[in-house]
């Protein structure tokens, strides 16, 4: 009964596609902790291996050592969007998307912090709708640490036709000498009101580079349960001045 019940549960999430839009909908260029009195700016793009481009650009201030604001743009074109909704969409190579992300991320203690970000679409009608995340920091050693967050989604953040969507996420990070950090995470979000066909797996490799002036982040989002991964995995580059 056991066997049988696993095999329901991955027929099911076969049809899944990759990286919910959910994990843009935040200010930061990834789930991450607060770090107190700081000014970030930060640039970026993603594609998903076809002709789609987004542009993406933040900015994070510290209010003092338990507060920070931010707000990141969004824009570009998403042909995978509609392809995954209708594949007779495909003929459409030039669905423009616009959106800013305005939020908050309050210090519950050293390691651990609760954000709210409330997605806005620029050109599209959607239901208003926000997001609560908590995220949790763990450093076991110099060089091995663990990053967890669990987020909720309300309204329209959840996706059409959905009132609230969950999702987890697990980032092990290991410092290589002082200049480079890797990553390979994991990411998983479902929907209550349409489980079969809006639950999303993906595991994330990440580069992280620092230099004098900047840091650089290549991303790269594998979607483990979609037979079609190439139209679905996502590729960015990211990057960010710390002030």
């Amino acid at each position: 009964m056991r066997v049988k019940s696993y095999i329901i549960l991955i027929s099911a999430l076969g049809i899944s596609h990759a990286l919910d839009p959910m994990y843009d909908y935040r200010y930061t260029f990834g789930p991450e902790i607060l770090v107190p009195d700081a000014f970030h700016v930060g640039f970026g793009a993603y594609t998903h291996y076809n002709e789609d481009l987004n542009i993406v650009s933040n900015f994070q201030m510290g209010l003092g050592k338990e507060f920070e604001v931010g707000l990141k743009y969004l824009g570009g074109t998403n042909d995978s969007w509609l392809i995954a909704r209708n594949e007779k969409d495909r003929r459409y190579r030039d669905h423009k998307v616009h959106m800013i992300d305005i939020g908050a991320k309050y210090a519950i203690g050293p390691h651990l912090a609760m954000q709210a970000d409330v997605p806005i679409a620029l050109n599209e009608d959607r239901d208003w709708g926000g997001i609560i995340s908590i995220t949790q920091w763990d450093g076991y050693t110099k060089n091995v640490s663990f990053l967890f967050e669990g987020r909720v989604g309300f309204g329209g953040a959840a996706g059409e036709d959905s009132h609230v969507k969950p999702s987890l996420a697990f980032f092990p990070y290991f410092q290589v000498g002082q200049s480079f950090r890797l990553s390979i995470g994991t990411i998983g979000s479902l929907s209550f009101w349409h489980f079969k066909d809006d639950a999303m797996l993906d595991i994330l490799p990440r580069v992280e580079a620092g230099f004098n002036w900047f840091r650089l982040t290549g991303e790269v989002s594998i979607g483990i349960l979609t037979s079609n991964t190439d139209t679905y995995n996502r590729y960015a580059l990211f990057v960010v001045k710390d002030i």
